[in-house]
């Protein structure tokens, strides 16, 4: 499955070259009503938002690296497109994150009860 945010993604990375934020990322997304096709509410809307922002960062990492010989380091609080020839020696994308967020089976097979419980597991509640 080709990514239906991933124009807007990258232009937005490069039109920001300190860096972005993926709540940032999500609300301009969310502006150009990009998200309006998720048959989704509450927390499993916002699950779907965060992966195909994931996966298309995730993808863009590859491409940009291929392509430019550029990284771009993914984190949910900064993403940012570095320059070719920084010294990237050492760098090591996480391969977990990057394998879960490129499967669109994941995506397609999370259901409401499952982010609920995610949810709960990294709040340390219970209902």
């Amino acid at each position: 499955m080709v990514n239906p945010v991933l124009p807007q993604v990258l232009s937005e990375i490069r039109q920001h070259p300190e860096g972005v934020s993926e709540y940032y990322l999500m609300q301009q997304l969310e502006h150009q009503h990009l998200f309006e096709d998720l048959h989704a509410e509450g927390s499993l809307a916002l699950y779907r938002k965060h992966f195909i922002i994931m996966n298309a960062l995730y993808d863009l990492q590859n491409v940009l690296w291929d392509e430019e010989q550029r990284v771009l380091s993914i984190s949910p609080m900064h993403i940012e497109l570095h320059e070719p020839g920084t010294d990237w020696e050492g760098y090591n994308p996480n391969p977990d994150l990057s394998t879960y967020y490129l499967d669109w089976h994941n995506f397609e097979t999370t259901t409401a009860e499952d982010v609920e419980t995610l949810m709960q597991s990294v709040s340390g509640t219970r209902h």
